[in-house]
């Protein structure tokens, strides 16, 4: 006689299983879906007044036909708008007026009638309006020289590199390489060329997070370690046939400019650059502010430059 076994108090549960595994797939599609979120929405979000800029020109009064000056194009960062335009600039403006210079401020982004945000930026709209500004008699049009800050070097750089017009970059905290679009929903380029979006370096989820946490150096530098990315996005410097001076911080908080800047004056060197090209790198500087505290030496670069 066979004794009789106890009842298990504890059943086994086949259904657990199987709700671990659902809710495992489940888990496992959201990440899938979140890590393409942002992609997917830059896909669907349209484009709008792509190509198209807005321009306003100053002029010394010492210009006319037989006297044209010099063109010196100006190239804002990620605020948008048209920032030299305004009553806080008038001094600013007024230093390169009085060195001579006709001063073309450009707006591409961030104005009604242009696009909404750093997203795509075509680079043909802004040599047409330079070209277009070319074309007027008091301007001479053999003397131009563009001057970016910021986002507007990492353009300023681009246009130089892609138009031999350009006889004078100047790029203050500016950046090697193209960025991703700074605009929230974004993983697509900042810039696009004849139609197509430019190479650029992204930012990942890992390098997003000190961004939102406001650590926007950190941030740059964790995208960068992207060395596949990053070697595809850089900005060939060596194309130019300009004078370039780069202005940056060593104390640069938003970017690592200094360095940048260091990389693009090797790279130069290294292709027997037969232009001229300096790097005025200021101990303990930040992102903000370099181009009005060295503007008489910019203004020294420039007109060396024109001669």
């Amino acid at each position: 006689m066979f004794a009789q076994l106890p009842n298990s108090s504890k059943k086994f549960n086949s259904t657990k299983p199987n709700k671990l595994i659902k809710l495992s797939l489940l888990l496992l599609i959201l990440l899938l879906l979140g890590s393409q979120l942002p992609l997917l929405i830059t896909t669907f979000v349209p484009l709008s007044n792509q190509g198209k800029v807005l321009s306003k020109l100053y002029l010394p009064a010492t210009a006319n036909a037989a006297n044209p000056a010099p063109l010196l194009v100006i190239l804002g960062g990620s605020e948008g708008g048209m920032g030299m335009t305004g009553d806080r600039r008038a001094a600013v403006r007024q230093g390169y007026l009085d060195a001579g210079f006709a001063l073309l401020v450009v707006g591409y982004f961030g104005l009604p009638g242009i696009p909404s945000g750093l997203d795509r930026i075509e680079l043909s709209g802004v040599l047409d309006v330079i070209e277009n500004t070319r074309s007027n008699p008091v301007v001479d049009a053999e003397k131009l020289s563009v001057l970016g800050v910021s986002k507007g070097a990492e353009l300023a750089l681009l246009l130089a590199s892609r138009s031999a017009q350009i006889s004078t970059v100047v790029a203050v905290v500016g950046s090697e390489v193209v960025f991703g679009s700074p605009e929230w929903y974004s993983t697509s380029s900042s810039w696009s060329w004849q139609g197509q979006a430019m190479p650029f370096v992204p930012f990942s989820w890992r390098s997003a997070l000190p961004l939102v946490q406001g650590d926007f150096r950190r941030g740059y530098e964790i995208a960068m370690q992207n060395q596949q990315a990053y070697q595809r996005a850089l900005i060939p410097v060596q194309q130019m046939q300009a004078d370039v001076l780069f202005v940056s911080g060593t104390a640069d908080e938003l970017w690592p400019s200094s360095e940048m800047s260091d990389r693009m004056m090797h790279r130069l060197q290294q292709h027997q650059y037969r232009y001229r090209y300096q790097h005025l790198k200021i101990p303990g500087g930040g992102h903000g502010g370099l181009a009005r505290q060295y503007q008489p030496e910019i203004i020294e670069f420039l007109v060396e430059s024109q001669r």
